[in-house]
């Protein structure tokens, strides 16, 4: 589990590092046709989501841990990730999310 964690912490890393994250909601409707997939933290409300979730874009939601441990910055919510490559490698552990539809 903890192996996992690392692991999608480094490609969160990559996408802030590569200029292919968006966070919070408002800055994820404005984009959303450049996006690949929204991720939700385990902690978001249907606040949060439902603005989101019937626009086109994938949307997922984490299972136990909390999107800010993974992103390193305090109280985030949601992120919208631009990079193909970088979302197949986050959503390949499917065990960590749920899809929501």
């Amino acid at each position: 589990m903890q192996e996992t964690i690392n692991k999608l912490k480094s490609y969160f890393g990559f996408s802030i590092k590569s200029n292919s994250i968006l966070f919070g909601s408002d800055n994820i409707i404005k984009t959303r046709k450049n996006l690949d997939v929204v991720i939700f933290c385990s902690t978001a409300t249907d606040k949060h989501i439902y603005p989101i979730q019937n626009k086109g874009v994938k949307c997922v939601k984490l299972k136990s841990i909390l999107l800010s441990e993974l992103v390193g910055r305090d109280n985030v919510k949601v992120v919208g990730i631009k990079n193909l490559g970088l979302s197949k490698a986050i959503l390949s552990f499917k065990d960590m999310f749920e899809t929501l539809e």
